[in-house]
């Protein structure tokens, strides 16, 4: 994380949606949003019943308690052993159907929120987060955070954790919150972490039905939790019991930066005061603009999601090969920035502009890599291809902020693009002409609007069919109604 980045943590409530920007120097970064009707299932633990066992998948349907199944693959099932070739080699060779039958119980948790037709993803391996280290409940292992680089101090906490991981035969990571802490301090946050998984196995034992049994928790904790550090200034909230949750998760988990949570009291919303729905607009638009006059054009399909980088109107001040670094480097900041703003998960293309010296390709690289460690969600620049296209992945853990808040237009059946007037005429014209090539001589009204209607006046109508101007019809559709072939004028009917 850049310290010279002013960071905000703001959190509305209104009604029973909570949302959670994260504002870097006055610009919206990120943006979460917990609603009653979309509860939150990432993180989740549920006691689980074994619906069906799939060989030929090497995988199974899990019933969760939930509408959908979860889908469970052999490789997430966990494997107790201390040795991690061990482990490796172990799941490679898993198969579905020799360590789960139907009806079994497991305990399972999500690790990918339901899309489209898709359950959740599952797994058997649990983890449990706190606040300086994350809990490997169901096997033995060691780990630190790769966000921690100097090495002095990663094998400081290594050697922490590997002896708290032997001492209780449970599994740990020290997260990046953990830098600097002292082995009072992280053993004192893993062993409140052992009795909420005591605490969470005792709840499955005794469940004779799917259900959850373990909420990852609100908005409210996992923004202290999981966000609150020293890269953060403030956390505000203009609801007063927000305030008093964020107050009492601090006070709890970090008591250091207690002072640093306000409560915004100004008659004007706090999220309207930094301009976040205004910004939130932004995020939904398929061309960004670069602050230099260059642009990105950003198109998101089911299988990836596509980035191309165009000069537009930055013409630069130099040699053409430093404009094109330039621009390509201010994308690259952009791209890292959108990519947390929209929660682009999985394979991600991005067409810079060309660049011929290898050493300006390889610079570039570095800068999207640096600019995406602001980024908590995992990602990994695989570098280019041999089209010159720069290929990337970013961990999907939750739905893209466009299908939790928009959905697919009825007009153009999600394609982004819709039909001309010309060609909606057509089709109006044609299915009056289907009906009387079947027989069928009823007088017909197309109601349309306006500009349908002036390519049907053009194009013609077979006998017995005539238009209806609709003055707040849609020019994407038409209706057709019977008439009694009586005289129709624009703008209203008579006796039709």
């Amino acid at each position: 994380m850049n310290p010279q980045i002013n960071r905000e943590l703001l959190l509305e409530r209104v009604q029973n949606q909570t949302r959670l920007a994260v504002i870097e120097d006055r610009r919206l970064c990120e943006i979460h949003y917990e609603r009653g009707s979309q509860a939150k299932l990432a993180g989740n633990i549920y006691a689980a019943r074994v619906q069906n066992v799939l060989p030929g998948m090497n995988a199974a349907f899990v019933d969760i308690g939930l509408r959908k199944n979860g889908f469970l693959y052999a490789g997430d099932i966990c494997f107790d052993t201390r040795d991690q070739q061990e482990l490796k080699d172990r799941l490679e060779s898993a198969r579905i159907e020799k360590m789960l039958r139907p009806g079994q119980s497991i305990v399972v948790q999500v690790v990918k929120e339901p899309g489209g037709s898709k359950g959740p993803r599952v797994s058997g391996s649990i983890t449990l987060p706190g606040r300086l280290s994350v809990l490997l409940p169901t096997i033995r292992y060691a780990g630190v955070s790769k966000k921690i680089t100097d090495p002095a101090e990663r094998d400081r906490l290594f050697d922490i954790a590997q002896h708290l991981s032997e001492a209780h035969g449970a599994g740990i990571i020290i997260r990046t919150a953990g830098e600097g802490a002292s082995q009072e301090q992280i053993e004192a946050d893993y062993q409140r972490l052992l009795r909420m998984w005591a605490d969470v196995e005792k709840r499955a034992k005794h469940s004779a039905q799917p259900r959850l049994i373990q909420a990852d928790g609100d908005l409210a904790l996992r923004a202290v939790r999981d966000m609150l550090d020293d890269s953060v200034s403030a956390i505000r909230t203009d609801d007063a019991s927000l305030f008093e949750s964020l107050r009492a998760w601090a006070h709890a988990l970090t008591p250091e930066f207690e002072d640093r949570i306000s409560l915004h009291t100004g008659d004007v919303p706090l999220f309207d005061l930094m301009r976040v729905d205004h910004q939130l607009e932004q995020a939904f638009a398929r061309q960004v603009h670069l602050k230099s006059g260059g642009n990105l054009v950003i198109d998101e399909t089911e299988a990836m999601t596509v980035i191309d980088v165009n000069t537009a109107k930055f013409t630069g001040k130099k040699s053409l090969s430093e404009t094109i670094f330039r621009l390509n480097c201010e994308a690259a900041e952009e791209i890292a920035r959108q990519l947390r703003l929209r929660d682009v998960g999985g394979i991600v293309l991005i067409d810079f502009i060309d660049m011929d010296a290898p050493q300006e390709r390889e610079a570039l690289l570095e800068h999207l890599r640096a600019a995406l460690k602001a980024d908590r969600n995992r990602t990994n620049v695989l570098g280019m291809t041999a089209l010159g296209l720069v290929e990337m992945t970013r961990k999907k853990t939750r739905q893209p902020l466009n299908r939790l808040l928009m959905r697919d237009c009825s007009a153009c059946l999600a394609s982004g693009r819709e039909w001309t007037h010309e060609s909606v005429a057509y089709q109006a014209v044609r299915e009056i002409w289907r009906r009387r090539r079947m027989g069928d001589t009823t007088a017909y009204a197309i109601r349309t609007g306006e500009k349908v209607a002036g390519w049907i006046d053009t194009i013609g109508l077979p006998e017995g069919g005539r238009t209806v101007l609709d003055p707040c019809g849609s020019d994407a559709s038409y209706e057709i109604l019977p008439c009694d072939g009586a005289r129709t004028v624009a703008g209203s009917e008579e006796e039709v």
